[in-house]
């Protein structure tokens, strides 16, 4: 019964895009349905009373069969096409059907005149359930001024093409006008509220497409967003990766260049000590020239041996950063000290240093001792890229910018390229021979234990800014 159910609903709706176009085919379809398989059972259950009482066949009984065929014809016009005769069909033809035709040609009966105006009031409520208002005014407007003329006129039409007179009309005649307005009444409420209740279920069911596509919209940025950090979780693995071999490559290739020499000028040394049949000479036995160049190899060994050590600690302090010890720093303190143990060197190599503090009295929580690191560090770098420069200058400002607090170093270096840029804060990658390449990855992991981060801007030969942003 699904099926048929199912099947009977989606005729004609092939090839249907609207939504509202299809609600109404599907609607028409399910009401002619039914009324088909009302006016079934009811002929079914006529017939077999008729032959049970040997009883005659009435105009009653022709009128279910003629509304079981218009039914039939209207799921038949559906099943190729012809949706919307359909469904006026269903709107205007039952009553003609099942009250008009029998009225005109004198069949009515004394019942009729009472309950033929309800069952018209009921009926108008189909219009209602196969018209969008919105977009169908004009038919709409037709449909329920076509019942509302049938719900005034029927009682007169039936009165005026009887063959019987009914004492029920003379009757109702003492209070007609009372019993009119009470049917009018009734039609103006019922389809004013179903009207009501439509235009509500129209606005919600806007409403709600409107929040649906909008959550489809965000089901697909967030799809697009989880799509993008993937890739980025990727990216980041992969230069994860990328890094640790530098770092491995970088280590090997250290230690490798510190263990050669050290191998090589140990085996020299100790050949020094040996005679041709590789037997160590007395101390005696080996020449003043001889001992000076042993000793001259033993402190080669020593310096490069400390090296190492050297680039063991600086890699060790990568990953041993202290948690910062937080206090108030007055950026002017802050300053002061720096250009105090830079003064020397400024003079010495002619730049020209420029403090700064907006306001004077401007504040940070920070770690002294680590944040005067990475100021010592950036200052460092600085001076290295002004070597070949003229006209020094290199500058210190703190300023409020946007409820942070904003450090900028700036020189009037060389500057550095945008591949490059890209790479400074990696550990261990610098531009500068003997350079281990740390300071600024060590000066950014500083900042990031402070809940801050160091951001750099350059233009080649106009120099850098290195911006830390508390």
């Amino acid at each position: 019964m699904q099926k048929i159910w199912n099947y009977i609903s989606n005729l004609g709706t092939t090839g249907e895009d609207n939504q509202w176009r299809l609600r109404t085919i599907v609607i028409s379809n399910q009401l002619n349905f039914v009324m088909f398989i009302s006016m079934l059972l009811l002929l079914l259950t006529t017939v077999v009373t008729l032959i049970l009482t040997n009883d005659t066949i009435y105009y009653g009984t022709l009128r279910e069969v003629i509304l079981l065929m218009l039914t039939s014809l209207n799921l038949i016009l559906s099943r190729f096409g012809y949706t919307r005769l359909s469904r006026l069909s269903l709107i205007y033809l039952p009553p003609v059907v099942f009250l008009l035709g029998p009225t005109l040609i004198g069949y009515v009966e004394e019942e009729s005149y009472t309950y033929y105006p309800y069952a018209l009031i009921c009926v108008s409520i189909i219009p209602q359930l196969l018209i969008y208002p919105k977009k169908e005014k004009l038919l709409w407007w037709i449909s329920m001024i076509y019942y509302f003329v049938l719900v005034l006129l029927i009682d007169k039409i039936m009165v005026h093409f009887g063959t019987t007179s009914f004492p029920i009309v003379d009757r109702i005649n003492t209070f007609y006008p009372f019993y009119k307005i009470a049917q009018i009444a009734l039609f103006l409420f019922i389809n004013a509220s179903i009207f009501y209740l439509r235009m509500l279920n129209f606005h919600f069911e806007e409403e709600l497409n409107n929040k649906n596509n909008e959550l489809d919209l965000q089901n697909i940025e967030l799809k697009a967003q989880k799509d993008e950090i993937a890739r980025q979780k990727d990216e980041l693995v992969i230069k994860e990766i990328s890094t640790w071999q530098k770092l491995v490559n970088i280590i090997s290739h250290e230690i490798v260049n510190s263990a050669i020499p050290i191998t090589n000028l140990a085996g020299m040394t100790a050949q020094m000590l040996e005679d041709e049949s590789g037997i160590v000479q007395k101390p005696e036995r080996i020449g003043e020239d001889v001992t000076e160049d042993i000793h001259h190899s033993l402190r080669i060994i020593e310096s490069r041996t400390q090296g190492l050590i050297n680039f063991v600690k600086a890699t060790k302090s990568l990953t041993d950063i202290p948690k910062p010890n937080l206090r108030k720093i007055f950026l002017s303190d802050l300053f002061e000290r720096v250009f105090i143990l830079y003064k020397a060197k400024f003079n010495e190599t002619g730049v020209k240093f420029e403090k700064e503090v907006i306001p004077p009295d401007l504040a940070i929580e920070a770690d002294l001792e680590l944040i005067e690191q990475v100021i010592i560090n950036l200052f460092q770098n600085a001076l290295d890229a002004m070597t070949e420069t003229a006209d020094r200058r290199l500058s210190i400002i703190g300023k409020s910018e946007s409820d942070h607090v904003h450090i900028s170093i700036s020189d009037n270096g060389k500057g550095i390229s945008n591949d490059v840029i890209e790479k400074i804060f990696l550990p261990f990658y610098s531009t500068k021979t003997n350079n281990s390449g740390i300071g600024l990855s060590l000066s950014q992991q500083i900042m990031m234990t402070h809940h801050a981060r160091l951001e750099v801007s350059s233009t080649i030969n106009k120099g850098a800014t290195f911006t830390m942003i508390f």
